[in-house]
């Protein structure tokens, strides 16, 4: 699996947010995209999700144009996975999942045995076996995150994007979150996901693409590419980025 753009702009009405992005990911690998808030990240996510349309350049999918994979095929290849978010419908953590599967459906089809086994190998995939049956609006924001994970992988996906996935959640949930991630990568997943958090880079060993200005400020593997110096210009405050006696990467502002 490669998902790839190549000298992509992207924007709205033909107003470019981001221009000139030049960056691929194989299978197995983590992608993420660092920047503050108003860099363009949710915007190119977007259209690597073929949701809105570049305003130059393209992005492929095994050397495909989006543009031209039927929205169903699409589907088995991408899964959007959105940020927490609040649900009043009362569905629970089950339906929920099942819901990504509506799309091998078809239009008067419905769900078959086959769908409801998926279903339990994604929640226990995630290890969220026993909120099956939790309303998912009374859950956590970390669960939420994770049972939005399952539904994606309940899709049968090779590659999910998400959008800030550790956005408003606290250490504990947001420290779930990246671990799942880590796993489904080691587990032959291909993961794009956007943060304003170095340490969730890091934390990931990702390959990161900033952003700042309308531009890419810099792009590499996150422990050769987050340093004081770039942090400092991407944040537009003074960073150090250190390590620790234990060898961890410690990012600190000020």
């Amino acid at each position: 699996m490669s998902l790839k753009t190549e000298n992509l702009s992207v924007g709205y009405g033909g107003c470019a947010v981001v221009e000139h992005v030049d960056m691929q990911l194989n299978t197995g690998q983590i992608l993420c995209l660092l920047g503050p808030n108003g860099s363009g990240k949710s915007t190119l996510i977007k259209t690597l999700l073929n949701l809105i349309e570049p305003c130059n350049g393209q992005v492929l999918l095994n050397n495909v144009a989006l543009q031209k994979i039927p929205a169903d095929e699409l589907a088995t290849q991408l899964a959007y996975v959105p940020q927490t978010h609040n649900s009043s419908l009362g569905f629970s953590v089950g339906e929920t999942v099942l819901m990504g599967r509506t799309r091998q459906w078809g239009l008067f089809g419905g769900p078959k045995a086959a769908d409801h086994q998926a279903v339990d190998e994604a929640l226990e995939q995630l290890g969220i076996t026993a909120l099956k049956k939790r309303d998912f609006s009374l859950l956590s924001g970390g669960q939420q995150q994770l049972v939005l994970i399952a539904r994606a992988l309940c899709q049968g996906a090779q590659t999910l994007v998400l959008d800030e996935p550790t956005a408003n959640l606290d250490f504990a949930n947001a420290a779930k979150v990246i671990q799942t991630l880590v796993r489904l990568a080691a587990q032959g997943k291909s993961v794009v996901f956007s943060s304003h958090n170095p340490q969730d880079a890091l934390a990931t060993n990702a390959t990161v693409c900033m952003l700042k200005s309308r531009a890419v400020l810099a792009q590499g593997l996150a422990h050769e590419v987050i340093t004081s110096e770039t942090l400092s210009a991407l944040y537009g405050l003074p960073v150090t980025v250190s390590k620790t006696a234990t060898g961890h990467t410690a990012v600190i502002p000020g």
